[in-house]
Parts: structure tokens; sequence; C-alpha cells
């Protein structure tokens, strides 16, 4: 039996400042080939074994943009081909989406041009020292007010013990340059829990940290967990967004949503939630490896669910087990503030050592981890010379080395020279 032919059933476009975006959406999923062609400017795009779904071909020369004239087709032996006719030269780029639950493959189209605005944002940020912005965590301590939370032992209640870990992370994550930590609560206050993301949001945060306390009917069960969003969460939730008129500005690295084609909006969320999704993960990672140390740990990898808390499109986010509260064992840890610290500084540290191996652009952590120059640190209360050497990517012994340091004492006040990467 001859293979069914794959069908090209839809061709969307959507226009944003420096980059068109084209989304062809198909019937099962198929190869492709894509390549520019110059004198004139134009991009060809093959898809293997493809026929175009009748009316579609009369579309495709109305679909046009600010470097896009038109689309033309053509059915060749090995399936279609289709030429996107160009005002000027592109870089073109091509991405293959998988189905879901509303659409089948689809194959992306980016035909990037001219200087993007965000480009634009990043160099201008780069050539100032004095304006590197920080990255900010928003810690969202669990519950409060009217809601307790988790009660377990020794009258222990979640939302004191998650406010405390939360107020700690948050001095701890302040306590480094170029960091800064926004809270969702300090006091003994309820939120929704869709109003933690807003602030988050509100605060153009990077990443947002929800802290909780676990309790469970056996009084054995234990560990600290760390969890992301699963994928399941992640398609209600773009349906949610999508529906939302006064959600749909902003959301993917500053495209709006609400001019845009449905399927190219969801194609665009798809690709902001996924990868929202795997730095969540990422972070988490880093976070459980530092936890361990402190903490005993109910899993060893992420765990993944459809927490709503965790539902950013735009923001990645993890949420924190601390403990099981109904185990007599962590109670009592929860209960003692010196268990807090550790665990809260654990938890800064393992967000601290990503970002430092992943600084987004345009921070004060990228231009450090990218500068060319020396530059002088103030060593300030808490300060320890590895924590110094730690933050910057480089060895005690060089830093000893460039200061002419005998050992590791160091002062509140002393000026360190920190040597370029």
């Amino acid at each position: 039996m001859a293979a069914k032919a794959v069908e090209v059933q839809d061709v969307r476009v959507a226009q944003q400042e420096g980059v068109t975006r084209l989304v062809f959406e198909l019937s099962q999923a198929s190869n492709h080939r894509l390549f520019p062609l110059s004198n004139p400017d134009r991009v060809v795009l093959d898809i293997t074994g493809a026929d175009i779904k009748q009316g579609i071909g009369a579309k495709l020369e109305g679909l046009s943009s600010d470097v896009l004239i038109r689309v033309r087709s053509a059915k060749r032996e090995s399936g279609t081909r289709f030429v996107l006719d160009l005002k000027q030269s592109v870089r073109a780029k091509s991405t293959v989406l998988a189905a879901n639950g509303t659409y089948g493959p689809r194959i992306l189209i980016e035909l990037e041009y001219g200087v993007q605005k965000s480009a634009t944002v990043v160099k201008s940020l780069d050539s100032l020292a004095g304006k590197k912005r920080d990255i900010v965590i928003a810690v969202d301590p669990g519950h409060g007010g009217k809601d307790p939370g988790a009660l377990g032992k020794f009258k222990v209640r979640e939302k004191d013990i998650v406010l405390s870990i939360g107020k700690e992370l948050a001095k701890n994550i302040n306590a480094i340059d170029g960091f800064k930590a926004v809270m969702t609560r300090s006091t003994d206050k309820y939120l929704k829990l869709r109003e933690r993301s807003l602030v988050a949001r509100s605060a153009n945060a990077d990443l947002m940290i929800s802290i909780h306390a676990d309790a469970f009917t056996k009084s054995s069960a234990r560990g600290a967990s760390v969890w992301a969003l699963s994928l399941s969460g992640k398609s209600s939730e773009m349906g949610r967004w999508l529906a939302q008129q006064e959600s749909s500005a902003d959301l993917v690295g500053g495209i709006s949503l609400d001019d845009k084609d449905q399927l190219l909006a969801e194609v665009l969320l798809d690709m902001s939630m996924n990868s929202t999704i795997q730095m969540s993960l990422n972070i988490g990672k880093s976070v459980l490896s530092e936890m361990k140390g402190v903490a005993h740990l109910h899993k060893n990898t992420v765990q993944q669910a459809g927490f709503v808390v965790l539902k950013s499109p735009d923001i990645p986010s993890i949420l924190i087990e601390t403990g099981f509260v109904s185990n007599a064992t962590e109670a009592k840890n929860l209960s003692s503030r010196t268990y807090r610290v550790k665990l809260a500084r654990s938890i800064a540290e393992g967000v601290v050592d990503y970002y430092n191996q992943n600084p987004p652009d345009g921070t004060l952590i990228a231009w450090k981890k990218n500068k060319q120059e020396d530059y002088v640190y103030v060593v300030s209360k808490g300060d320890t010379l590895s924590e110094i050497a730690r933050r910057n990517q480089i060895t005690v012994a060089k830093l000893r080395q460039v200061n002419s340091l005998k050992n590791d004492a160091i002062w509140i006040g002393q000026k360190l020279t920190i040597p370029a990467s």
C-alpha cells in the first residue's frame, strides 16, 4: 500500500519588529529543506512528499509582511516547493514543532532581518558598565494569613516555616552582587495563587521560587523535593493564557499575542513554555544538588506537576517542598532556625550557581562572566574568600595570588581585585 501523502493544511504569517514568522501546518510529520537564493532575494522551503490542501494555494500569494512579498508554490516529484519572495536578504531558520491536542505537526520558518529591537537593547546595556541589571528572583512563601497550609508535628504550621525560609533565602540572594530578591509576601498575608505570579511578572523576575512544606497521612513519609511544570500542565495553561485578552501582551520575549492568528499565537506560546520548562528543570537540578548536602531528598530528580503557581509561560518557576511536617524528624528540623538558615543558603547557592553559568543578557553577572578587564570587589559582611571565588568563577588560589594574600583571612571593607576571565 502506498504511503498516504503529507498535506499542507494551512499557512499562517505574523510580523514582529525585525522578524517574520510563518507556520506551515501539516497533516503528518515530514522532512523538509530550507535554503536561501539571491538575485532576487528569496527563501525556498521543500517539504518531502507533500501536497497542498485544496484552497490553500490561492491564499499563499496574499501572505505578506514587512519583508515578505508573497509565497509561491509548485508541485515537484519529491513533494512541494514553496518560494518566499523577499524585499531584502534575511537570516532564515526552521523549527519542527510536534503535534499537540489541537494541531498537527508544524514547520516554523523565521525570517530575521535588520537589527532586532531586543539585540539593540542588550548592546546598549552592555556598553554602559554602570547600568547592568540585577538577576531578579521572586521568592514566594506559600500559604499565609487565613490559609495555614499543612499542620504538622509539634504544632508546626507550614505558613510560618516557609515564610521564615523565604526571608532567609531572599537575604542570601540580596547579599550577592548582581542578584535581587523580591518577595510575594514578607508578612502573614494571604495571596491567591495567580496573584503570586503577578508579583513576579510586575518585578520582571528571571525566576520564581515557591516554597512549601509537605504533609502525608503516613508519618514515615519524608524528604525535600523540587518541582517544575509538567507538559500536561503547560498544555492546559496555554489555552487559558490565549483566551484572556488582558494576559495576551508581552508574554513571549516582548511579543504581544493579542493581534496574532490563533495558530501562530499558540506556536509562539508553545515554544516559550517549552523553553521555560526546560530552564526550570535545569535550575531545579542545580538547587537539588545543593540541597542534598542539608536535607534528606524525597526524590533525587526534579519532579513535574501542574501546580498553578508554576504556570507563568515566560518566567521559569520551581516549587520547593522543604520536607514533611507530618514527619517528627523533619518537623523538628524545620522548627529549628539553624536548619532553616542552612536550607535557605543551599537553595540560594543552587540558584546562584546556575545563573553564574547561564547569566541572562544585559545583567551584571553576564558582564562579569564576559568581562575583559579586572574589577575591584569590596568585601561585605558574611563574605568568605571561597564564596567570592566561587561567585566569580575563579579558584581561591588565583584570588590569593592576584591580591597577594598569604591566607584566606579577609575583612569587611577590604578591596579585592577580581581578575578578568
